[in-house]
Order: C-alpha cells, then sequence, then structure tokens
C-alpha cells in the first residue's frame, strides 16, 4: 500500500466520521449526556484509522466490520471506506464493508439502495456478473431486497430513485449483456434506458441488431438477416455497419452488383472505412466476371494524388497490397508521406520512376510491416490495435476506432 492512498483513505475517513458527528450532534439538539458513547465511537474508529497507517488493512477492516453502529449518521464513513478500497482495486474488502452495510436494520431506505448500489458495483468491478445483474435489475425495476440474493432476514422493499440512479443500474446493465454478448437483452434494456435519459452511446442499438445479424447470417438465416438489419436502419440512417452487412449477405446470395453498390455509398458516407470496404469489392468484381463491373469500379480510382495516397494506404491496412491498382497508388502515397519517400529516392530513385516489380516488393515490405503494428486506433481513448473492431475494447464506445493517418505508426513502432 503506497503512502498516498494511505493518507487520502485517511483524510477521507477523517472527513466522513466528522460529517457524521456533526450529522448526530444536530440531530440529538440538546442530548448532552451521550457524551460517553460518542468517544467509545471515536476510539474504534481512531483504532482502525491507526491500523490503516501500519499498513494492516485487514485489521483495520475487522474494527470497522465489528462496529454495531453503523447507523444513518455513522455509515457516511463506511461509504467512504468501501469506496475507496473499491478505487484501489481491493474489491473483496469493499464488498465486505458493503455487506455490511446492508445487513444493518437501522438504516434508511435511501441509504440502503446506496448500498445496493455500490455493492452492485464492486460485483461489476470483480467480474460477478450474475450478482450485480441481480441488483442491478432490482435497482432498475424495483422490488423488494429479498429478490436480489440478499438474506431473508435481511429483506427490506427499497424503492428505487426514478432518475439519476435508475438510468446509471440501466446503464450497468447494458454493459453487462455488451459483455456477455447477450444482444436481446441488451435492446430491451436500452429500450427502457431511452424512456427515461440520453444512452451515453446513441448508435449502440443499432449495433445490438446487426450483431444479431451477423449471428443468423452465420447460420444461413438471411431472412433473419434482413429483418435485424431493417431494425437498424430504423433507428440509425445510412449505418455503414449495416450495409457493409447487408453487401456481405448479398455476396453469399451472388448479388455482386448489389454488394458493390453498398460498398461504394459506405465510402462516399464513411471515408474513414474504406479499408473494410475494399475487399468486399474486390470480391464482388472477381465473383461477377463481369468486365463491365470491373471497369467502372476501376474508373472510380481518384485522380487527386492525396485521395490516392489514401485508397493505397487503405488497400495495405486492408491486407490486399499484391492489388494492380495499389501499385499504381503507390507513387502518390510515397510522396504524400516525406519520410518514407526519401528512404525509396535514396534506395531506388524518384518513387515516380519505380518498376512495376518493385512497387510490388515495396508494397509487400508495408504490407508486412503494418501487420505488426497497430493500424487501428480508438479516438475516445487511444487503445490501438491491428484490427477493427465496431466497439473499442478499452473504454467500450462504440464507432470510435479509425485507421491512423496514413504511416503514423504508434510512438513504440516510430522509434524502432
Amino acid at each position: 500500500m503506497s503512502a498516498e492512498p494511505s493518507l487520502l483513505l485517511i483524510l477521507a475517513l477523517f472527513v466522513a466520521a466528522a460529517a457524521g458527528w456533526l450529522l448526530g450532534r444536530y440531530r440529538s439538539g440538546e442530548r448532552r449526556p451521550e457524551a460517553a458513547p460518542a468517544r467509545a465511537l471515536s476510539e474504534e474508529y481512531f483504532r482502525g484509522l491507526r491500523f490503516l497507517l501500519n499498513e494492516e488493512p485487514d485489521k483495520a477492516l475487522e474494527v470497522f466490520l465489528r462496529m454495531v453502529d453503523v447507523d444513518n449518521e455513522t455509515v457516511e464513513t463506511h461509504f467512504a471506506l468501501g469506496n475507496l478500497y473499491r478505487r484501489r482495486g481491493e474489491v473483496d474488502r469493499a464488498i465486505r464493508v458493503h455487506e455490511n452495510i446492508i445487513a444493518r436494520p437501522a438504516l434508511s431506505d435511501e441509504h440502503r439502495l446506496h448500498a445496493m448500489f455500490a455493492l452492485a458495483e464492486d460485483y461489476f468491478r470483480a467480474g460477478l456478473f450474475d450478482r450485480a445483474e441481480a441488483l442491478f435489475r432490482q435497482l432498475a425495476e424495483g422490488g423488494a431486497a429479498d429478490r436480489a440474493g440478499l438474506p431473508a432476514t435481511d429483506a427490506q422493499a427499497v424503492k428505487p430513485e426514478i432518475g439519476v440512479r435508475h438510468a446509471d443500474a440501466l446503464r450497468y446493465l447494458l454493459r453487462i449483456y455488451e459483455q456477455q454478448r447477450d444482444w436481446e437483452q441488451a435492446i430491451a434494456v436500452h429500450a427502457q434506458l431511452v424512456r427515461v435519459a440520453s444512452p451515453e452511446h446513441p448508435t449502440a442499438i443499432a449495433h445490438y441488431h446487426c450483431e444479431l445479424a451477423e449471428l443468423a447470417r452465420q447460420s444461413g438465416d438471411f431472412s433473419a438477416a434482413r429483418e435485424h438489419l431493417r431494425r437498424a436502419r430504423e433507428v440509425q440512417r445510412h449505418f455503414p455497419r449495416g450495409a457493409l452487412i447487408r453487401a456481405d449477405i448479398a455476396l453469399d446470395m451472388h448479388e455482386p452488383e448489389l454488394a458493390a453498390q453498398l460498398c461504394q455509398r459506405v465510402v462516399e458516407l464513411h471515408p474513414r472505412l474504406l479499408a473494410l470496404a475494399l475487399p468486399r469489392v474486390l470480391r464482388a468484381v472477381r465473383e461477377s466476371g463481369s468486365e463491365e463491373l470491373e471497369r467502372r469500379v476501376r474508373a472510380r480510382v481518384p485522380p487527386e494524388p492525396a485521395t490516392r495516397a489514401e485508397l493505397a494506404y487503405a488497400a495495405i491496412v486492408a491486407g490486399i497490397e499484391d492489388e494492380a491498382f495499389v501499385r499504381a497508388c503507390l507513387p502518390d502515397l510515397l510522396r504524400e508521406e516525406p519520410s518514407l519517400g526519401e528512404i525509396v529516392r535514396a534506395v531506388a530513385g524518384a518513387p515516380s520512376q519505380l518498376s512495376d516489380a518493385q512497387r510490388r516488393e515495396l508494397a509487400t515490405a508495408l504490407g508486412k510491416v503494418l501487420r505488426r503494428t497497430q493500424r487501428y486506433r480508438c479516438v475516445d481513448c487511444g487503445f490501438a490495435s491491428a484490427g477493427h473492431f465496431w466497439q473499442c475494447p478499452g473504454c467500450r464506445s462504440w464507432d470510435a476506432f479509425a485507421p491512423v493517418a496514413l504511416l503514423d505508426l504508434t510512438p513504440a513502432r516510430r522509434s524502432a
């Protein structure tokens, strides 16, 4: 236990204890004869604090748990202790503190509700999703405490607040169902959430339907997949992920013309998804056997050097660097990336004078480099990955992943 967290813990407990004591004095009025129990209570608190100061958190925890006077006047100190344990990663201790609070019969409904929410957060942090789900569901729906798995002797009907805590419970349930990939439950909870608050990620509901569409497509149930995509379009118009899945279904059903049109529309509306659309377009061209479709696709290779550079880079990111159009656009990429262009000029001359064989070798080398580095990065938290995710594994945001700009690799890779 570091010195700084210990001092923060002790300071927080001092503040909470003082607040509880002042609240008790305010509520007790002129009850001066009760000073002796207050001194006894203070001695227990200071004994627990001495254990914390001496790096003996287990003994400190036992002292606080043995204190029977957890009531409306002293409960804030116990909340502070439990929350700080959780923040420090000592979730097992936080669970014991919050369970101890709930077990006390003298608490108000408000404090019991607060303790239930804190305990649910402890379970969530510990990965005990079944227990966290039970408590968050009770907090979101209302009901008796014994339905959440609490001891029958401590069961007490608790009415949840309709407001912030109600919405927060629903948001936690969404996170649980997302991690468990229970998309049907996530859709149902999302419908509850939009009735009381704004969702953190408005496109999440469309992604839930897309996840179900992917599962239906993989099982060969194209009718169910199209129905889920229709529901996704109802909540999010021009949704790129839905269009890409529809393109996959079109390819599976041997409709390459439709797949190419869908991918073209995705790129027009969402240029950063070019690396995801390109492989599908190439598959459509190959499977169609249509020279007309291939001609139309090739005609769409842009003339602007900067756009051609982005096209070449997206193809390399997508792992299709062997295609002829990549070699054609490669000199533009080298001109747009000065450091890389200087290396090529030093080795093989001007980029525009490279032979087709040299361009092929260079594209292959770039592909190998990119496959060993982080090609996508979350714009919200900075989490980087070699592959694309619709939901960031780091911060759980939807639609936050984007390819790194040109060859702007991670700092570690640049230094290497």
